[in-house]
């Protein structure tokens, strides 16, 4: 599977947006799971499910490395105010 191939899989889960707005909003998504895999390791005792939430957070790390890479060859940038909103308003 080709770059190509999987940046159309990752984007083909947000219709109804153009390229950029889809990045940002797949790139919010990894970042939630990468936040949801540090509660789960911060909340479990069993081993397996803490090696669960490593590879968990692992995953999701990577992924937003790769959408982040596509974002930056595309030039694509966000403002203070649209991190301000994205923070304050939890979505």
């Amino acid at each position: 599977m080709n770059k190509r191939n999987i940046l159309e899989y990752l984007l083909d889960k947000t219709d109804g947006l153009d390229i950029n707005e889809q990045l940002l909003e797949q790139m919010e998504i990894a970042k939630s799971e990468i936040d949801a895999a540090r509660s789960m390791f911060n909340n479990v005792n069993d081993s397996k499910l803490i090696e669960v939430a490593i590879y968990s957070e692992e995953v999701a790390k990577k992924r937003y490395e790769y959408l982040l890479l596509i974002a930056k060859s595309r030039g694509l940038s966000v403002s203070h105010e649209y991190v301000l909103q994205k923070n304050i308003s939890g979505k």
